[in-house]
């Protein structure tokens, strides 16, 4: 054999390697571009959450609370009038926001880490919004609290997250020397309030804000950045600096109007404290497993009344609830100066001044309202939640297209451009956000599932909001029958005082949500 024919020999198939490597390169590049889009094409996204918020804002209309700087994103965004959690109780209702599953798909009604874990274990190929961009192609980043406590996932982020140190909820000041650094309290022994003459950073929400502006003013990295941003307060206790409790002078205009429960309502409807007799035995206490009308009423709110200053049980004084009610909206506005530092270093920002802002709270709280005090319920008190989008090429306004916050998934990913993964159960707003006029919008989606158990998983009580209504269906899972209702119309009974589930007079309506709630929430028992 020649010397020519052997050289063709060796570099033929060597050609035919080299090209093959050059295709699947090609490939390979055209697939990360599509999958992993660069700065320029997929925006920054900036996420806020904040932990027990319900609607208390000046631009939902209570013009009581200071809080200029999220009113002055809604005066640059999207304000969603009727947004609602699929639970109200921090654990499921953030890990169903984060993963776009609603709660019966996640099988957690629980905070406990144990459960989380074994999610995860069970379904590990259920990317979480954020791990999900971050396969995209985004660096993304966490200060705060994004999960519950204790339930992050490193896996979700490009660096080590900031959530601050275990139980950061339950920091407090020194009594004895307020300049002192913050200290944790044990659980059973921690205020329910604080007002230290501090500065801003002094607490962890103000040092954690200025580690966020840091970051975010030395960020240079090519990849699009989602950076989620969690503040603790105003979850219990409430603790935030004097000067904010003295923007307020709080008077009973402020206290509930409705703090009586309905006699028509199931106890269960409004009772939750049931979690908590684990708690109140470790403090000395005997509350009652399934407790009387009276005895509810007495033990109501006792993850409040857990902490030191509030009555263990029975009334709570006149005075304190003013008190209390202080406290919440003086957290509000120390949280609403620490996005307001946020804010201008976007706006101030050549990069950032265009990044997509959401804001949202993972549930509402009772001040009161029907005796409750905390979440834990399915009133529209406890599930209707703020929720803001600001976003370039969205034209400012409020809409009351009925939002579930199921729904952010898919919408963040519709905003950042990038793919859905089939797992999702909400549905996207971008349609909402793109249209000019979003009153036109505003009974395109017809309902909202929130649901909430009770009595040691015995009870589910699965809600649906429409338009119109509030309808409640309360569960005995172990016999997988409906045994007790509720009924709201929103159009004449916006606090949900009237149960008319009993009615005859709208038996007809209650057959018919009756089939709804087996048909949404996809239950395998028979439809009645």
């Amino acid at each position: 054999m020649s010397t020519i024919a052997r050289n063709h020999r060796t570099i033929f198939p060597l050609r035919c390697v080299q090209l093959a490597f050059t295709v699947q390169l090609a490939f390979t590049v055209q697939l990360a571009l599509a999958v992993q889009p660069s700065f320029g094409q997929s925006p920054d996204i900036v996420m806020i959450a904040i932990d027990d918020l319900r609607p208390m804002l000046g631009c939902y209309g209570n013009h009581k609370i200071q809080s200029p700087n999220i009113d002055s994103l809604a005066n640059n965004g999207v304000v969603f009038e009727r947004a609602y959690c699929q639970y109200a109780k921090c654990g499921t209702s953030r890990l169903s926001l984060m993963t776009g599953l609603r709660p019966d798909s996640i099988g957690i009604f629980s905070n406990k880490a144990s459960d989380v874990v074994n999610f995860r274990t069970q379904h590990p190929k259920i990317d979480s919004i954020a791990r999900w961009l971050k396969r995209a192609g985004y660096h993304t980043q966490s200060f705060g609290k994004i999960y519950h406590d204790g339930w992050d996932h490193s896996d979700d982020w490009s660096t080590d997250s900031f959530p601050g140190r275990d139980r950061e909820m339950l920091e407090i000041t020194n009594d004895q020397d307020v300049s002192a650094p913050t200290m944790i309290a044990e659980r059973l022994h921690c205020p329910v309030m604080q007002a230290p003459d501090v500065h801003d950073d002094h607490l962890f929400a103000g040092r954690m804000t200025t580690k966020v502006v840091h970051t975010l003013n030395h960020f240079e990295d090519p990849e699009p950045l989602f950076l989620a941003i969690g503040f603790r307060r105003p979850h219990l206790p409430f603790v935030a600096p004097k000067s904010y409790f003295d923007q307020y002078q709080i008077d009973d205009s402020w206290l509930a109007a409705n703090q009586n429960p309905n006699a028509d309502a199931p106890l269960m409807a409004w009772f939750n404290s049931d979690g908590y007799v684990g708690s109140a035995r470790k403090a000395g206490l005997a509350m009652p497993l399934r407790p009387a009308y009276n005895e509810a009423r007495d033990w109501n709110g006792y993850e409040m009344r857990s902490y030191q200053g509030v009555p263990n049980e029975g009334p709570i004084p006149h005075a304190t609830q003013i008190n209390l009610i202080h406290a919440y909206a003086a957290c509000i506005s120390y949280v609403d100066a620490q996005i307001g530092r946020i804010l201008r270093t976007l706006r101030q920002s050549p990069r950032f001044k265009n990044a997509i802002i959401i804001l949202w709270s993972d549930h509402g709280w009772h001040l009161g309202e029907h005796s409750a005090w905390g979440k834990m319920t399915n009133f529209e008190i406890a599930t209707r939640v703020p929720l803001i989008v600001s976003a370039p090429h969205v034209t400012p306004g409020r809409t009351h297209h009925i939002t579930e916050l199921v729904d952010l998934y898919p919408t963040l990913c519709d905003l950042a451009k990038v793919p859905k993964p089939d797992h999702l159960e909400g549905e996207s707003l971008l349609q909402v956000l793109k249209q000019d006029d979003l009153s036109q919008k505003s009974a395109e989606k017809s309902v909202a599932l929130s649901q909430y158990t009770r009595f040691r998983n015995r009870y589910m009580g699965r809600a649906i909001r429409t338009q119109n209504h509030r309808y409640v269906a309360w569960f005995d899972q172990h016999e997988d029958r409906i045994v007790a209702r509720e009924l709201y119309d929103h159009r004449v009974d916006p606090h949900e005082n009237n149960n008319l589930a009993s009615s005859n007079e709208h038996k007809t309506t209650v057959a018919n949500f009756d089939k709804q709630v087996h048909r949404l929430f996809k239950l395998s028992t028979a439809e009645p």
